[in-house]
C-alpha cells in the first residue's frame, strides 16, 4: 500500500504542476495551491461521488507525503486507515482531511492541517530530532529501549485499538534497531534482534489475538 501512496502522490505532481504556475512538489507553496484546487472542484456540478473518492485517494497520498518529507514520521495503517505516524501516539490522517474539506470546505483547509503540524505534533517532532543527533550505536540502544517499554505495556492496555498501537510502537522501533544493526554489519545482533521480533508477534498472535 505504501508504494501505491507514493505513486499517487507522484501522480499528483505529474498532473497538477503543468497548471499551477509554480515549483509545484513536497512543499508549503503547492499545499497551498493544492487547497484552493480542492475549493474549486468541490463546487462543480459534474462531480460525482465515485470522483471525490478517487481525488480524495491520491491528493491524500499527496498531502501525506508532503508530512512525511517536510516534518517527519512515517506511514502506518491505523484501524484500516493509512495515517502519517510521528510515535505511537501521535498521528496525523491526510487522506481524512481531503475527504472532510470536499465535505466541510474551508473550515477543514488541508492548509491549515498542514500548517499546524510543528505546533500540534511539537512534542514528538523534537524526539525524532533528538534521535537524527544520536550516533548510530544510541539509536540502537533506543530503538530496542522504546521497543521493550511499549511490550511492557501491554497488559496495561484492554481496548483491542490501544493493544494494537502499542504493537506496532513495538514491532516498529524493533524493526528499525534491526535495520540498524544490519547497516552496523552486527549480524550477531540482527539474529539476536530478529529473534526477539518473532517472540514479540508471537506472544501478541497467541496471546492478544493478533
Amino acid at each position: 500500500m505504501q508504494e501505491k501512496i507514493k505513486a499517487n502522490a507522484e501522480l499528483v505532481i505529474q498532473q497538477l504542476a503543468p497548471l499551477c504556475g509554480i515549483n509545484f512538489g513536497y512543499n508549503r507553496d503547492s499545499i497551498a495551491w493544492l487547497d484552493r484546487y480542492i475549493e474549486q472542484q468541490r463546487t462543480r456540478s459534474d462531480l460525482q461521488p465515485e470522483d471525490i473518492m478517487g481525488l480524495v485517494q491520491v491528493f491524500g497520498s499527496f498531502l501525506g507525503e508532503c508530512i512525511t518529507r517536510c516534518f517527519g514520521g512515517q506511514w502506518f495503517e491505523q484501524e484500516g486507515e493509512w495515517a502519517v505516524c510521528f510515535d505511537a501516539e501521535n498521528m496525523a490522517f491526510p487522506f481524512n482531511k481531503v475527504r472532510k474539506q470536499f465535505q466541510n470546505g474551508k473550515e477543514d483547509s488541508i492548509f491549515y492541517f498542514f500548517e499546524t503540524i510543528p505546533l500540534v505534533f511539537s512534542r514528538a517532532l523534537e524526539r525524532q530530532k533528538s534521535m537524527a543527533s544520536m550516533k548510530t550505536e544510541e539509536k540502537l540502544e533506543t530503538f530496542i529501549r522504546q521497543a521493550e517499554e511499549a511490550y511492557d505495556r501491554i497488559y496495561e492496555e484492554w481496548s483491542r485499538s490501544d493493544r494494537a498501537a502499542v504493537y506496532n510502537e513495538c514491532k516498529e522501533n524493533m524493526a528499525e534497531a534491526i535495520r540498524l544493526a544490519h547497516d552496523m554489519g552486527w549480524k550477531e545482533k540482527v539474529a539476536e534482534l530478529e529473534k526477539r521480533l518473532q517472540h514479540i508477534k508471537a506472544v501478541f498472535r497467541n496471546q492478544m489475538n493478533f
